[in-house]
Parts: structure tokens; sequence; C-alpha cells
């Protein structure tokens, strides 16, 4: 019996090996995705609810066939994947709240973030926004942020719960209940002050 079948040919019977070329400039590669750090406990929130709306993802067929092919993955949007205005939606208004979280230059900005602060930690007694500094013009102009951004956070949840988006649903949720309670802490200040 030969031996020579079951030796592998050495890369010198195939030839000369070619020769390397140095590259002409900086090589393109993957890069790494910057971590969003923008924004604050809002944002948080539905920064998770978007990773949660993140499509399903293609099954890895398996290595071969038994006709020999390897079949490539289907990508793209699969059967359970989010609508694409769904998550233009969800990203809207993350886009607003880190906004609002990070350029508190305005004073009725600094006001809801702070009483979105203040909630988080327990409803504040009366009279913190004296002791903060607060005047009655941007208790009132944060309420109003307030309910804006309220309203559109419980639109979106609507939307979330009647396409059965349980998970980013939740976090949604707790957005809006941050967001109802900072604007009812503004307006009982401002009507503690009115009294």
């Amino acid at each position: 019996m030969s031996t020579d079948a079951a030796t592998p040919a050495s890369p010198a019977d195939d030839g000369p090996a070619p020769e390397a070329r140095p590259a002409a400039g900086p090589v393109a590669g993957p890069t790494a995705v910057p971590v969003d750090s923008s924004g604050g406990r809002l944002t948080a929130r539905l920064r998770e609810a978007r990773a949660r709306l993140e499509p399903e993802r293609p099954s890895i067929p398996a290595p071969r066939s038994p006709e020999g092919v390897v079949p490539p993955p289907v990508f793209g949007r699969g059967a359970g994947a989010p609508s694409a205005d769904l998550v233009k939606a969800v990203e809207k208004l993350l886009t607003e709240l880190a906004a609002l979280e990070d350029d508190t230059r305005t004073p009725e900005r600094r006001t809801l973030v702070r009483a979105v602060e203040l909630a988080a930690a327990g409803i504040p007694d009366a009279g913190w926004s004296a002791e903060l500094g607060v005047d009655d013009e941007a208790l009132t102009g944060a309420s109003a942020l307030a309910a804006t951004h309220l309203a559109e956070a419980e639109a979106l949840l609507e939307r979330l719960d009647g396409e059965d988006r349980g998970g980013p649903a939740v976090e949604v949720d707790g957005v809006v209940t941050s967001l109802r309670v900072a604007k009812m802490v503004l307006d009982l200040e401002s009507f503690t002050r009115r009294r």
C-alpha cells in the first residue's frame, strides 16, 4: 500500500507562495459601537425599551445539508419583528427625553428633571421649589413640558400594548409613571404656592 495518496501535498509542491503586499493605507474594518450614556433616568428606561424591540434573529442553519450545500441564513425582518414606524416612535421619544435630561439650561427643563429625581426618591415635602430657588413660571412651564412628554409616552405605551409588545411596554410604562408623578409633584407645588 502506498503512502503517497494519504500524505497531503506540501506547499512547496504547489509552486511559490504569493508575495505579501503592504497595505496602501489604513484598512477599513469593523469599529466598536459607542455606548450611548446620554440622558438620565427616563432615557435609560426608553433605551431598554428600544433594545427589547430588536427584531428576531434568524436561526443559523446546520453546517451542511444532506446534499452538501450550506444554505445561507435568511436576513431581514422576521415574522416577529416590530414595524419600522413603531421603532421610530420609540427612538423619537428616546431622543426627546435624552435632550431634556442632558440640556437643563432652561428653568423649565431643569425643574422637570429635578421633579423626576425627587419623585423617584419619594414625594417631596411642600416648599421644595422655594429651597431650590424655582419661581412660579418655571413650575408652570415644567408642568406643561411634563404634560407634553407624558402624552407622547402614553400614546407610545398604547401602541406597544396594542401590538402585544410586553417587554418594551413595561419600560415605557415606567417612563409614563415617572412623568405622571413628576407632573403631580409640580402641580401640587404650584397649588401650595397659590394657596
